[in-house]
């Protein structure tokens, strides 16, 4: 009887050991400051600030942040890309790069980005391209925007998601930052981890 409850003993505390290393395993996987966003690996090539291709391919290996939004966005636009320049400069190396993906490609002209995007980081990077294209980037990534008419053809505002989404070095979605998660240093806790 002794000896049945010594291997009782012995197995139960096999299954504790075996229960806390998955524990650990799942909690350091979860421990991200981003919301789980996964989606599968995708590719795109749109038209940079400065009039080049730009293939979201070409920066395998490193952390992408993404961000969609329009140049004449009175407030949510530029803060999150003052945010942006903030995580990149306590990121501190050419690991990782901010996207700007216009969801106005009519107004948001290459030159217009060239003037706009630079004044916040000098990594960050805009794009523009056709309705179609902008539009492929936005189904991918599962987010949206929508035109807003206004007092005229050319005066409209644009609804879209404020959301931040990483990229891993692997070209995968892995989280994403809603608006009340726009937190630079621990943006930055993420990206670091992802580069080590």
């Amino acid at each position: 009887m002794k000896r049945h409850y010594l291997v009782l003993t012995a197995l139960a505390l096999i299954a504790l050991v075996w229960v806390a290393i998955f524990g650990f395993l799942g909690t350091d996987k979860g421990s991200f400051y981003g919301d789980e966003y996964p989606r599968p690996a995708f590719d795109f090539s749109l038209t940079d600030h400065q009039n080049r291709e730009f293939s979201l391919s070409d920066h395998s290996g490193k952390v992408i942040l993404l961000n969609f939004g329009f140049t004449n966005c009175p407030d949510v636009c530029p803060t999150t890309l003052g945010m942006l320049g903030e995580v990149l400069d306590l990121v501190g190396d050419e690991g990782a790069v901010a996207l700007f993906i216009t969801v106005d490609p009519e107004r948001d002209t290459v030159a217009k980005l060239g003037v706009y995007v630079p004044f916040f980081h000098d990594r960050i990077i805009g794009l523009t391209g056709s309705q179609q294209e902008i539009k492929q980037v936005n189904d991918a990534c599962g987010t949206f925007y929508s035109k807003e008419q206004g007092a005229s053809e050319s005066d409209y505002g644009v609804v879209h998601s404020p959301a931040v989404y990483l990229i891993d070095p692997g070209g995968e979605m892995m989280l994403r930052y809603p608006k009340e998660k726009l937190d630079p240093k621990k943006i930055a806790g993420d990206v670091k981890r992802l580069l080590l």
